[in-house]
């Protein structure tokens, strides 16, 4: 029996292109198993790790996550999943990030999400992030459900 090669793909594109909602559908129809830095970022800040908290620090202060840091999380989640074909949607961002992934294994696809930037204005303006939970509405096409949206609401009252 000859077991097919394993795919290695990654989704790249701005805030607000679609990588999330294209890579739902990718890995449904395709089998993979998806691996968001922004997920696992908040994942570890929810968990209070190690990373969690140095990755909370950073964002705190309104700056960007050292790359090395990025490029340890991710390669290390990277290791539990060599079993498996899969897709990386926001990492990497970097050259620095790229070149360490290209060491560690050899990408088979790149989607690269071109979207105009008033598609991506509309989007992000009509996002919302439940606090609580980490959960990501869209207000126009996955709203949240009424308790949650009363909660929503009631903080852009008061901004």
């Amino acid at each position: 029996m000859v077991v097919p090669p394993l795919l290695r793909a990654v989704i790249m594109g701005p805030p607000g292109s679609g990588k999330g909602t294209i890579s739902a559908r990718i890995i449904k129809h395709f089998g993979m198993k998806h691996l968001s830095s922004g997920d696992l970022l908040r994942d570890n800040m929810q968990k209070k790790t190690e990373v969690g908290i140095l990755a909370k620090s950073y964002i705190d202060q309104g700056r960007l996550i050292p790359d090395d840091i990025m490029t340890r999380l991710m390669l290390n989640e990277l290791k539990g999943l060599d079993q498996y074909n899969w897709l990386l949607d926001g990492f990497p961002r970097t050259v620095a990030q790229a070149e360490a992934l290209d060491k560690e294994c050899q990408i088979d696809t790149v989607i690269d999400l071109d979207v105009p930037f008033e598609t991506i204005k509309c989007r992000l303006t009509a996002r919302w992030i439940h606090p609580a939970s980490g959960r990501v509405y869209n207000l126009e096409f996955s709203p949240p459900k009424v308790q949650i949206f009363e909660e929503l609401r009631l903080q852009i009252h008061r901004w």
